[in-house]
């Protein structure tokens, strides 16, 4: 039983499990890297196929998106262009077929005169043969 344990804990730190028996071993902390680059070019390609239909996407003003809303705001023009958007303090769980990711968010949008930081997490399941976000939630963290 303690060897399971450290596994877990192992696991709980990494975000991966390659002795797992289930779906195959996924380094969540990449696909959140991969999420936040894809949001920062304006890749809705990328987007569209990194987000779950059942999208729940909690924004730190108290805006609540489904995936629909997220890919129309994203890019050029929009309420949420950036002029830049930086992911830190990644720390990721896996349970099974759903992996959670929090940090930490550096956002500047061009709407706005300052920069801000919010705490974020992203739940990830696994659709079939592919890990799409079905839920995002962020808090803006004090200056």
């Amino acid at each position: 039983m303690r060897i399971g344990l450290f596994v877990l804990i192992t696991a709980g730190a990494t975000g991966t499990l390659s002795a797992q028996k289930g779906p195959r071993p996924i380094d969540l902390t990449s696909l959140t890297r991969a999420r936040i680059a894809a949001d920062f070019k304006a890749d809705r390609a990328a987007l569209d196929s990194m987000l779950s239909e059942h999208l729940s996407y909690g924004r730190s003003s108290g805006v609540l998106d489904d995936k629909k809303a997220v890919l129309a705001e994203v890019g050029p023009g929009g309420p949420y262009e950036l002029d830049y958007l930086t992911g830190d303090s990644l720390v990721a769980r896996r349970y099974d077929n759903t992996g959670v990711v929090n940090g930490i968010m550096n956002v500047k949008l061009k709407a706005q005169a300052a920069p801000y930081r919010i705490r974020f997490t992203d739940v990830w399941v696994l659709e079939g043969t592919r890990w799409r976000l079905v839920a995002f939630q962020a808090t803006r963290l004090p200056k």
